[in-house]
């Protein structure tokens, strides 16, 4: 299909933008410490009820979107120079009812991606031909879920171990994808959504959003303890990955208020929390995070993205927070509100250049891009 677009309408520290046709414009983007000149647009993907994840294929300039109310990926073509969407292409992955969700990509399996059918329980191994955004992609391999777990929600590899969240049995499945008959089920509470391995330990950390804990595993030994998120802090621990020397997760909060609310998991499992300070930082809803491409040379900082998915009263964002060198304290904060607001914006995916961001219900990415002066 022929590219669709829409223009950006930025924000200058959350002020709202309203989308309209035509062609890019550049705004600004500023923050306390000083303004820096990022361009927002959104482009237009093939109408799905539920956009969701999405990542980048090494070493090719395409990324993928998996849709899951009508199990569909997305091709997105990227100009290898500016980053920005040049093509898009969407292609039936498995039925309509088989709920295309969790996308990671494989080193064990160079050139492959590892999806899942959150509704059929099954794990897939996709060859996304990525030669081309008119190619369609090939299901190369698939494993039912074993064990009577349901509803395979996110996936990554960890070697010849995949880490899969069982959103429909309230499950963490560690499963050798070399051997599937060795696996292991970890009973989590409601409901897991991400895992993450910490960098120094070598435990898995899963947030459960239905329960505002988070589930701690050993895998060597099997062992597992639950971690409240204190109230004080806020609730609804939903976005979790591994990072600079520790793991890393958000905070969405209530359909009442967030708390833009962050925390950092060290080696012993003790979370240092960390609380936005801009005004539209105070109360964010962050339902993500991302930290930049190893080799990136920006100073040290990660990506938030706020999120309208549980309240109609919260801004959809993407944040940039920059932390000194240790990584324990915070050195600026700068805001972007997504162009279509009450999107219910899901995913980030910060590239050399730019950063992506899914929109759950509009059926549109976004991206932030630098612009040079």
């Amino acid at each position: 299909m022929s590219l669709g677009s829409l223009a950006a309408a930025g924000t200058l520290l959350g002020m709202p933008g309203t989308a309209t046709a035509g062609p890019r414009r550049r705004e600004a983007l500023s923050s306390p410490e000083g303004p820096s000149r990022r361009t927002l647009v959104e482009y237009a993907l093939p109408p799905a009820e539920e956009t969701h994840e999405i990542v980048k294929l090494p070493d090719r300039p395409m990324a993928l979107v998996s849709q899951m109310s009508n199990s569909r990926l997305v091709k997105l073509g990227l100009d290898p120079r500016t980053e920005q969407v040049t093509a898009v292409k969407a292609f039936p992955l498995g039925s309509a009812g088989a709920m295309l969700h969790g996308l990671a990509v494989s080193s064990r399996h160079p050139g492959r991606i590892w999806a899942t059918h959150e509704g059929a329980d099954r794990l897939l191994l996709v060859d996304p031909r990525a030669d081309s955004v008119e190619a369609a992609p090939r299901i190369e391999r698939e494993i039912p879920v074993p064990g009577g777990g349901r509803g395979p929600h996110y996936v990554n590899e960890y070697g010849d171990t995949l880490w899969v969240t069982l959103k429909g049995s309230d499950q963490v499945l560690a499963l050798d994808h070399t051997r599937p008959g060795h696996h292991r089920l970890y009973d989590a509470k409601p409901h897991p959504i991400f895992a993450a391995r910490h960098p120094v330990s070598g435990d898995f950390y899963i947030s459960q959003d239905g329960a505002s804990f988070l589930l701690r595993i050993d895998p060597r030994t099997g062992r597992t303890h639950q971690i409240p998120v204190p109230a004080e802090q806020g609730s609804t621990p939903v976005g979790l990955v591994s990072g600079p020397g520790a793991v890393w997760l958000v905070l969405l909060g209530t359909a009442r208020a967030g708390t833009g609310t962050f925390g950092r998991i060290d080696a012993d499992g003790r979370i240092v929390w960390h609380r936005l300070a801009g005004p539209l930082g105070r109360s964010a809803s962050l339902l993500h995070l991302a930290f930049d491409p190893p080799g990136t040379a920006r100073e040290p900082g990660l990506w938030l993205l706020a999120s309208s998915i549980v309240s109609e009263q919260a801004r959809d964002l993407i944040i940039r927070v920059r932390f000194d060198p240790s990584w324990t304290r915070i050195t600026g904060e700068e805001y972007a509100a997504l162009p279509t607001q009450l999107c219910k914006a899901h995913r980030l995916l910060p590239l050399e250049r730019s950063v992506l961001a899914t929109e759950l219900t509009t059926a549109r990415v976004a991206q932030l891009i630098a612009t040079e002066e």
